[in-house]
């Protein structure tokens, strides 16, 4: 597959939230980079190998419902395919929404993504991180979101009056 190919069946992937299947497109000696402050999230920094970026974005689904995740491929030159991503995560502990967007710098060698970099607004995600890891030690957690109680679903039926009156229209 072509450097594009393999990152939209990637992004395509990641979409869904299958890690398993995400990283079948992965060299198993694969380089992620995040770079914000390592001690403000486990999956910050820069993390070596495929079993360990797995577990970095394991870390990030189990932290983040992913409201809204919007990646357009910018451009491909020769392995290198940058990608441009609007986002809206919600923190799941604290209820706390982030969004935005951020850049990402693939680079595909013989099918697999090899280095994979995130830039983010720093500033921005740095003061949310520790914005969430302040409310979690104030134990100011919110219960996850109820889902909507739906009514039974009841089969529409015409009133009886309108019933007969199509059945004398078509002459029955």
């Amino acid at each position: 597959m072509d450097p594009r190919s393999v990152i939209e069946e990637v992004l395509k992937r990641w979409r869904t939230q299958d890690v398993a299947s995400t990283f079948v497109f992965t060299a198993e000696d694969v380089v992620y980079a995040l770079y914000i402050a390592e001690e403000l999230a486990p999956f910050a920094g820069v993390t070596e190998g495929r079993d360990a970026m797995m577990a970095a974005f394991y870390k990030m689904i189990e932290e983040f419902d992913y409201l809204e995740y919007e990646p357009t491929i910018m451009g491909v030159e020769g392995d290198v395919v940058r990608v441009h991503t609007r986002y809206r995560y919600r923190h799941r502990r604290t209820g706390s929404d982030i969004g935005g967007s951020y850049r990402t710098v693939f680079t595909v060698k013989d099918g697999l993504v090899v280095r994979c970099e995130e830039y983010v607004d720093r500033g921005l995600v740095e003061a949310f991180m520790r914005l969430v890891r302040q409310r979690e030690a104030a134990n100011d957690i919110v219960p996850p979101p109820a889902f909507p109680k739906r009514p039974p679903v009841e089969v529409m039926r015409p009133p009886l009056s309108m019933a007969s009156k199509v059945h004398d229209e078509e002459g029955c």
